[in-house]
């Protein structure tokens, strides 16, 4: 299991385009990858699960990443989170 902690630095908060981003590249793998907020938790490969969270600026957020390629993932994910000024 992998974990890469965010923060939310845009002022409109996670918008519906940093979600799909963030969707996109979770249905890219195999590995099953989970977004934490919160009590909130949403399954990162549905853009519905990420719609229905409300994640605002300057919250924390989590990503758990679980599954046999799950350390290459991580590397993915916190290039993509740099590029998003996503990553805490």
């Amino acid at each position: 299991m992998k974990q890469l902690y965010g923060k939310v630095n845009n002022p409109s908060g996670l918008t519906s385009r940093l979600s799909a981003e963030l969707v996109a590249e979770a249905n890219r793998t195999s590995c099953k990858v989970t977004l934490y907020s919160h009590d909130d938790e949403a399954d990162l490969k549905s853009i519905m699960n990420m719609m229905a969270l409300v994640i605002r600026h300057g919250e924390e957020f989590k990503i758990v990443i679980e599954g046999d390629t799950e350390e290459a993932v991580a590397k993915k994910f916190k290039k993509l989170l740099e590029e998003l000024n996503l990553l805490k």
